[in-house]
């Protein structure tokens, strides 16, 4: 009987050692789940984050504004003539003679070609239009801005108003056929050398 009972505990201790056994294997296997997916959706979260980042600050294939704006030579306006609207850019197409888009001790002189002028006033964001109609210290033909009043020259140059500096201008590229591609989403804070901004154009 004795022995019968020892051998009854031997059974019931190896049982209760393999079931502990299987217990902490079952244990880890809980952990290392969950760490798994811990990580594995830190991960996958911080993938997504790094891939809307890069989007918004590099973005690929941007049509309209912010990309690259094509520009038929048919609209290329002529040397000194009045500056074309290009709608989906958001920028004025001006054409400049050397020496143009200076006035009055403001802006320096620059060599003839074209220039792309972001519509949007440097003071509050208004949409600036072309007057070649509006008359300014003798001279017709001016951007002015319709809520306060910002003049500027052809080439985007402030001589009046509260605009705390001339129009942005965007990169211009002339294409062999004469036709442009014109950059919206590098835009360069307008400045005193805006006429010398300009790109050649035969």
């Amino acid at each position: 009987r004795p022995v019968v009972v020892q051998e009854q505990a031997g059974e019931r201790a190896i049982v209760t050692r393999a079931q502990r056994r299987r217990a902490r294997r079952a244990e880890m296997n809980r952990r290392q789940f969950m760490k798994a997916t811990f990580w594995g959706g830190l991960g996958f979260g911080l993938t997504g984050a790094l891939a809307a980042f890069l989007s918004f600050f590099w973005p690929r294939g941007v049509q309209g504004f912010g990309g690259k704006i094509p520009v038929s030579a048919s609209l290329v306006p002529d040397e000194g003539e009045d500056p074309v609207r290009v709608t989906t850019g958001k920028f004025w197409l001006a054409h400049l003679e050397r020496g143009a888009g200076t006035h009055g001790g403001f802006g320096f002189e620059g060599e003839a070609g074209l220039l792309a002028l972001w519509w949007k006033c440097p003071h509050l964001g208004c949409t600036v239009p072309w007057r070649g109609d509006f008359n300014f210290e003798g001279v017709t033909g001016w951007f002015r801005c319709p809520c306060h009043g910002s003049t500027y020259t052809r080439s985007g140059v402030r001589v009046f108003g509260p605009a705390p500096r001339p129009m942005d201008t965007m990169e211009v590229t002339v294409n062999p056929d004469g036709s442009l591609s014109v950059d919206t989403g590098v835009i360069r804070k307008g400045d005193q050398d805006n006429p010398q901004r300009t790109v050649p154009y035969a």
